[in-house]
């Protein structure tokens, strides 16, 4: 049996904590917000380091070199360092707004306080070329930010452990990943990079485990809304991280190269769309307004994402092919007969394919509504045609047992 909803005002906090922890808060967001326009100016007024050569001394947080701005001016690409500023100032503000947001709005909760302190160390995130005198200074409210970011995906919504057991976990792995971040952000050491691995793969294992069973086993249909939510921001997250590594370990920053740009050009916009969602995701789950059904947001995802693909791999096939086809006869390499040709194609298979990519979507992880929507389509083919009133009482409460499964069925049927 499912626990019982926690009661809202088990996260409520009552004077003098509310008070305590406003204070507290109003000063991590103004060491947040310190650092962050300290480290914009200097990224926009300093010189950018030069970190191709063998002896140079750059940090690990570097993002952007020298050598960087001059492969993308050799590109035709002089916007590049001002296009990846401004993604990354929009993908930190956003976040931070909306952890300005809810604290204004639920500073009395302690979770959405939680959630939005974290949200405000984002600005902390990337920050280079600081005073060196404030270096350790950025380490502690960086490790600040992370010691509340990772119990997130444990107490969210109602500030409890689900399953309780999980809280020992999180309560080794948290300290231990403040440790490293604090004190060992910027070294080259292997060791240091594997057991940040390390931990970070324990944390999502735990996270992975702990946010289906509260989903399934202690979780309100509201809270359900709200753990969705924020689990669609935290994989959106995931997904970007996965692609950054992906980039910096590929491309690091002392091996300059035109590949490096492109990655990091791509990177931008997937950097500042995610962390907006992710922000955007936080702040609808905890204000809880106008909750919107998300399934049928990661049902339309899911969609149009196999949609998309199955569209792309068909257009480039078919020009591929055609091409291998008409170019010997046409005596030229590209026939622009083909890509008309094709672009018609795709065209007239966009709404088959789409129906039945939302028929096979629904059968596999909708099933249950895939039923109940085949019952309904069934029961409005019967009620057009039948006209025996025996027959359409049965198949009504038929079509009832089947899509909502009552406890108990009686029609009534009003005398004229």
């Amino acid at each position: 049996m499912p626990r019982p909803p926690t009661s809202p005002s088990s996260t409520t906090l009552r004077p003098p904590w509310v008070h305590l922890a406003r204070a507290g808060w109003i000063l991590f967001a103004a060491a947040c917000l310190m650092l962050f326009v300290l480290g914009t100016l200097s990224a926009i007024n300093d010189p950018l380091p030069g970190c191709s050569a063998p002896d140079a001394n750059c940090p690990m947080s570097t993002q952007f070199t020298r050598e960087d701005v001059d492969i993308a001016t050799a590109m035709g690409l002089p916007f590049f360092l001002p296009f990846m500023l401004v993604s990354s100032l929009i993908a930190r503000l956003s976040l931070a707004l909306v952890g300005f947001l809810l604290f204004w709005r639920r500073s009395d909760d302690w979770v959405a306080m939680v959630i939005s302190g974290a949200l405000m160390s984002v600005l902390v995130e990337g920050v280079q070329g600081v005073d060196p005198a404030l270096l350790g200074f950025q380490a502690i409210v960086f490790g600040i930010g992370s010691a509340l970011f990772l119990p997130i995906p444990f107490i969210f919504p109602t500030g409890q452990f689900e399953p309780r057991w999980m809280r020992w976990p999180v309560y080794i792995i948290t300290p231990i990943y403040v440790f490293l971040v604090m004190f060992f952000a910027d070294s080259a050491e292997p060791v240091y990079s594997a057991l940040v691995a390390i931990f970070t793969a324990l944390w999502i294992s735990f996270a992975a485990y702990a946010m289906p069973y509260r989903y399934y086993k202690a979780s309100s249909p509201a809270e359900r809304q709200q753990i969705k939510w924020v689990l669609l921001g935290i994989v959106a997250t995931f997904i970007i991280g996965a692609y950054y590594v992906t980039v910096i370990v590929q491309y690091p920053f002392n091996m300059p190269s035109e590949a490096r740009i492109l990655a990091m050009l791509i990177n931008g916009p997937v950097y500042a769309g995610g962390y907006g969602f992710l922000a955007f995701s936080f702040l609808f789950a905890i204000l809880r307004y106008r909750l919107w059904d998300i399934d049928i947001l990661i049902r339309r995802t899911l969609q149009y994402s196999l949609l998309t693909g199955l569209l792309a791999l068909t257009y480039f096939g078919g020009v591929v092919i055609l091409q291998g086809i008409l170019s010997p006869l046409a005596g030229s390499a590209e026939t622009p007969f083909v890509t008309v040709i094709t672009t018609l194609g795709i065209a007239a298979l966009f709404t088959p394919l789409r129906r039945r990519v939302q028929n096979f979507i629904d059968q596999r992880f909708y099933r249950k509504k895939y039923n109940a929507e085949q019952a309904l389509a069934q029961f409005a083919v019967t009620a057009r045609d039948e006209v025996d009133m025996d027959k359409l009482a049965a198949a009504l409460i038929g079509v009832v047992e089947e899509t909502m499964q009552p406890e108990k069925v009686s029609l009534w049927l009003k005398d004229k």
